[in-house]
């Protein structure tokens, strides 16, 4: 089914709209929490970092397709960047079939960055999808790193009514970043689609950050040159104040998909466009490039990526790093008739509905959506498109998890997830501190050990996942091999009890 979510949406609101603003709307006149649903999550004291780690604080009933479903507010424990022990809170949303039988175990969404509202979430429930998503932070999702979303997800997946190997990860703008950069770190997964992502964060933060000056109105007018994009500009202060150093450091690379699209195995479908202000299309590649007319902006912008930034062995763009082998490029003109939004989001007639092409044979999917070249007032997209998901979701669910996810970097990282090492190691300077510190990325060590290995028991649970499993284990550095110099005898139900052992030790 079409979705209208990033047409008639104000563009600004992908990147800056406040998710305690949705989460009290909410909250108005809403029915309480079903008893139901507070027998699935009884815990109500001090969280902790595994065992009782969500702590129930509120919710209330849905109603998904004429039946009752429901939506828990928890407080869960996770540590920062800088390595301090953090409270943050989540949702999530659980469909009626839970109801029906609490002891079943169903696929979940992971909706990242932004909070989901319930509206949004009503569809997913009524086709039986649990769904996590955080909830009331009041910084956008790229001024405060991955580390609550990491957390939230490892929570989700391991409550007890959620099956670990059918879960996925979608978000728009911030939470588009958010889904690829989760979706490099976890596994396994079924599918992600990240929409409108920005690619290269240091550039895009810059492109923000240090053109605020050009954005505003001029000498004698009221109106903003470039509207849309003066609107985000606390995005790239948020940042620069979490992070502590300049938007060229090369901590803004190893925040970036562009460094982790060696480990982004599951089956992705990204959506850009090539006239959007918020995130340019130039961190995708030259070829998608349409130049705009610099006598329409004000004198000094620019959107092109320069030497200034780091890249990946040199490159900078999301096409020079895949290779055609794992991905392809789809480009879609616009129709002659296609509506146009405003800067506020809003379009006269009909949102042109598009099926979102995908590739079958490769890991990415890329779909750029031909506007023209980049326009004063435009947000993220500037005609109103009903994006159609649902062929490549489909596709990606009735496949499932194939062994061919699990590569030898992937492996190596899950791995370096469980000694403590970070995949790209970076570093911070927090406010007031004399020098730069090295970078908490993970989540607490017993929440980030056992993730892993039941996630691996998950992929194991095929056949053919779990020869894969022991092949490749078998060929990783010792020091990384943390579960025993082998996998079993290198049959899959040797393989399976190996995880079950190390699960049992972790859970003890």
């Amino acid at each position: 089914m079409p979705s209208l979510f990033h047409t008639i949406l104000p563009a600004v609101c992908l990147l800056i709209c406040a998710s305690m603003v949705l989460s009290v709307q909410d909250a108005e006149a809403a029915p309480p929490l079903p008893e139901w649903a507070e027998r699935l999550f009884p815990y109500t004291g001090v969280p902790d970092r595994l065992q009782h780690r969500l702590r129930r604080i509120g919710g209330s009933a849905l109603e998904a397709n004429g039946k009752e479903a429901a939506v828990v507010v928890v407080v869960l424990r996770y540590p920062e960047l800088d390595g301090r022990d953090a409270l943050g809170q989540a949702r999530i949303f659980l469909p009626p079939e839970l109801r029906e039988n609490p002891s079943q175990r169903l696929p979940l969404i992971h909706n990242a960055g932004y909070e989901l509202d319930d509206a949004s979430a009503i569809g997913l429930l009524a086709r039986g999808y649990v769904i996590s998503t955080p909830h009331a932070h009041s910084l956008n999702p790229l001024g405060r790193s991955v580390n609550l979303d990491r957390a939230i997800l490892h929570a989700a997946c391991g409550l007890p009514f959620v099956q670990r190997r059918h879960v996925s990860v979608q978000g728009g703008s911030a939470g588009g970043w958010m889904t690829l950069m989760l979706a490099a770190d976890a596994f396994p997964l079924v599918w992600a689609m990240p929409d409108v992502p920005p690619i290269h964060w240091g550039f895009n933060a810059a492109y923000i950050g240090e053109q605020q000056h050009l954005s505003g109105p001029p000498p004698g007018s009221d109106t903003p040159r470039m509207p849309v994009h003066q609107v985000v500009g606390p995005i790239a202060d948020q940042s620069r104040s979490t992070y502590g150093v300049p938007f060229d450091h090369p901590t803004y690379l190893a925040v970036s998909p562009l460094a982790h699209l060696d480990t982004l195995t599951v089956p992705t479908l990204m959506t850009f466009s090539t006239a959007d202000m918020l995130v340019p299309i130039e961190q995708v590649g030259r070829s998608v490039v349409r130049h705009h007319d610099p006598g329409a902006f004000p004198d000094g912008f620019r959107s092109d990526i320069t030497a200034r930034f780091p890249g990946v062995g040199g490159k900078r763009t999301l096409l020079e790093v895949l290779s055609p082998r794992t991905s392809k490029l789809f480009v879609l003109p616009a129709p002659s008739d296609i509506p146009r939004l405003r800067p506020d989001g809003s379009f006269e007639g009909k949102a042109h509905p598009i099926v979102l092409p995908f590739a079958p044979d490769r890991t990415l999917s890329i779909v750029v959506l031909d506007e023209g070249p980049k326009e004063p007032d435009v947000g993220h997209f500037k005609y109103a498109w009903a994006l159609d998901h649902e062929p490549f979701r489909k596709w990606a669910e009735e496949e499932g998890v194939k062994p061919n996810q699990l590569t030898k970097a992937k492996l190596e990282r899950l791995m370096k997830r469980v000694v403590g090492e970070p995949w790209k190691p970076m570093t911070i300077r927090p406010e007031k501190a004399a020098k730069e510190i090295p970078a908490n990325q993970l989540d607490y060590p017993e929440a980030e050990r056992l993730d892993v290995v039941v996630g691996l028991r998950a992929f194991a649970e095929d056949d053919a996942c779990a020869r894969r499993l022991w092949q490749l284990y078998r060929s990783l550095p010792r020091r990384l091999k943390v579960f025993g110099t082998a996998l079993g005898d290198g049959t899959p139900a040797s393989v399976r009890a190996a995880l079950d052992q190390v699960a049992a030790g972790r859970r003890g």
